[in-house]
């Protein structure tokens, strides 16, 4: 199963701020976005970790060095850093335009995209490993530029086995449900379901990213060896079923994600019964940065780990 990998990166001067957006219109993939402030790195279609590994090392390590030589660094954070900032304006129950993330496309047998896709929506909680951002205001909390109210589109309905479960049955039904703005919709079933791309996961530094893909295509490949079936909570795989938490139950994991972060029992003991060792994710990721932070300083300090992870996986 072929997968693609796609993350955006803020891109900063020296002194911790969003760049001119003429120095970055010249970066590799400043073209790929639709922000002047930020850069896209895309992998090829590869169909091993290692392969993804490797490209998206040599694609990033490239573009942060063209970066350099116009006195500008990458920055890994989920929201713009100005959104930021408490003197930006209030937050809505709305997710801000301005968020840089990451896609993850895989190219599954067109027979196993149903099974795929619904995999991949019961693990949007896994976000919450590589989360970087999150702010409070008006009693609404973002992570990953997600609204806490955790809205959902209107999608279809279709069966597998004896058991229904809520995703799109055609690429029409995925585009309608992606298309408001008031409807997060962390998995999209595209090209006539020959694609299933899940979305928004924090443009962190490779180590996390790899890991993160390798951990979720290890779920995949197990759940294809195990019969799907829904039941409340979710207990994962068990016997000879993986058991994915009904719609209900995604929405509670999603809203603790964003509320609570790693720190929630609830997300991380869902996570490790689908295999996920939630605790090296909880040791390895940064410190999350919200409004009463010094951004410019939190900027640099950003930038300096994910050049540092980069060079760590050169020199290794």
């Amino acid at each position: 199963m072929t997968t693609t990998l796609t993350t955006e990166y803020w891109v900063v001067d020296e002194a911790g701020h969003l760049a001119d957006p003429d120095l970055i219109a010249g970066l590799p993939g400043a073209a790929g976005t639709a922000s002047p402030y930020s850069v896209a790195v895309e992998t090829p279609p590869c169909e091993r970790c290692v392969e993804l590994e490797a490209a998206l090392d040599a694609r990033l390590a490239a573009t942060v060095e063209a970066a350099h030589d116009r006195s500008c660094r990458l920055l890994g954070l989920g929201l713009r850093p100005d959104l930021l900032t408490e003197s930006a304006s209030p937050v809505t129950d709305q997710p801000p335009v301005a968020t840089a993330g990451t896609r993850v496309s895989f190219e599954p047998d067109p027979a196993a995209s149903t099974d795929l896709y619904n995999v991949l929506l019961a693990l949007d909680p896994a976000f919450v490993l590589v989360n970087t951002t999150s702010r409070a205001a008006d009693g609404q909390q973002y992570a990953c530029g997600r609204p806490s109210l955790y809205h959902r589109g209107s999608i279809a309905q279709y069966r597998f086995g004896d058991v229904a479960v809520g995703g799109p049955s055609s690429n029409d039904t995925a585009t309608a449900a992606t298309d408001s703005s008031t409807d997060w919709q962390p998995v999209a079933l595209l090209d006539d379901g020959s694609r299933v791309e899940w979305r928004s996961l924090d443009p962190t530094t490779p180590t996390l990213l790899v890991d993160l893909i390798a951990d979720i295509k290890t779920i995949l490949q197990q759940a294809r060896h195990h019969r799907l079936s829904v039941d409340s909570f979710g207990n994962g795989f068990h016997g000879d079923r993986l058991v994915l938490p009904n719609e209900e139950w995604r929405a509670i994991y999603a809203q603790e994600a964003v509320e609570k972060g790693l720190s929630s029992l609830l997300v991380r003991a869902y996570l490790e019964r689908l295999g996920v060792d939630t605790g090296w994710y909880l040791a390895a990721t940064p410190p999350t940065v919200s409004a009463a932070a010094d951004m410019s300083m939190v900027c640099r300090q950003h930038a300096a780990h994910l050049e540092a992870d980069i060079g760590a996986r050169q020199t290794s």
